[in-house]
């Protein structure tokens, strides 16, 4: 039987450059406007001439019966509060909110480092859209009585919906009651992340922890103690198989890469079945420690309810 090593990946990235083009198309869509891009000026070239269609077709975007414009409540934006890290350099912040303003013109974006400073400075309270803020509770109890759509900062929307209890019902009907608008930055990171995790696979996969305390300690060579402290040293890529619990957009990434280093890919997903010609079996969800048992590696790319980290950890 292998022995599974299991990596967890989640992460809360800042929205990048490239989703502010997806961000202004939503915003000029909505308000029934012409948008100007301008991606030249904004050093992302390989997008400057991304219609939203184009946009839609890049980023595998699911696009609903229902324009936004037509939304139960829906009213053209006026006023939107921006996250800009005070982390970042000042330059890039000072280029995303142009970026907004010379590509939705009209519109008034406010920029915040975080949502205490959005708090202590009052602006969320005429505002009709937030970007980067989250949705957690916090953030929706700070949020006016006109929002009417939130833009997450992270691909992931766990901390909206995957809370427990009352306040998980509380949070539903605000978002239900209010018809709060929440999207994600979907795919805007999946390159990044998956190289990330193979990265990350291929240092343990390698041994890299017990080279590099070698290379500390100034041993250098290799013995066979190095094997005996790590069973799974110096296999080849071709001999493991990877296991993708959650095979969505960033799995599947993952997925092509393993593959593409000449790993099996096996995979769960909850919808279906349906996978693409590199996987060699997709389960359902409830399949999951059963090809746990055929893996060297699992990769859990799902939301961290508290059903799957009962699962995971």
């Amino acid at each position: 039987m292998a022995t599974a090593k299991i990596f967890m990946i989640r992460t809360r990235s800042a929205i990048g450059v490239l989703s502010l083009a997806g961000v202004t198309c939503l915003v000029a869509c909505s308000n029934e406007e012409q948008i100007t891009l301008g991606l030249d000026d904004y050093r992302i070239e390989d997008y400057a001439d991304l219609s939203p269609e184009d946009l839609v077709q890049k980023f595998n975007l699911r696009e609903s019966d229902v324009a936004v414009r037509d939304l139960p409540g829906w009213a053209p934006l006026k006023k939107v509060v921006v996250e800009m890290p005070g982390n970042e350099p000042w330059g890039n912040r000072f280029e995303r909110l142009e970026f907004l303003r010379e590509g939705v013109p009209g519109v008034e974006f406010v920029p915040v480092k975080n949502l205490s400073d959005a708090i202590e400075r009052g602006v969320l309270a005429d505002a009709q859209a937030t970007i980067g803020l989250g949705c957690s509770p916090s953030t929706v109890d700070a949020i006016g009585p006109d929002v009417r759509w939130i833009q997450s900062g992270s691909v992931g929307l766990d901390r909206c919906f995957n809370t427990i209890g009352e306040e998980a019902e509380r949070m539903q009907n605000i978002f239900r009651e209010r018809n709060i608008l929440v999207s994600s930055i979907r795919d805007m990171t999946k390159h990044a992340i998956a190289q990330h995790t193979l990265t990350i696979m291929l240092s343990l996969i390698g041994g890299m922890d017990i080279h590099a305390e070698r290379q500390r300690q100034h041993i250098w060579g290799r013995t066979t103690t190095d094997v005996v402290r790590d069973k799974n040293l110096d296999v080849e890529f071709q001999d493991l198989t990877l296991l993708v619990v959650g095979l969505g957009s960033l799995g599947t990434e993952v997925g092509r890469l393993a593959h593409a280093l000449g790993m099996r890919v096996i995979a769960t997903r909850n919808t279906s079945r349906s996978g693409p010609d590199f996987v060699d079996y997709v389960g359902l969800s409830d399949e999951m420690f059963d090809l746990a048992k055929q893996a060297d590696i699992v990769f859990a790319a799902v939301p961290p309810t508290r059903l799957r980290l009962d699962y995971l950890i």
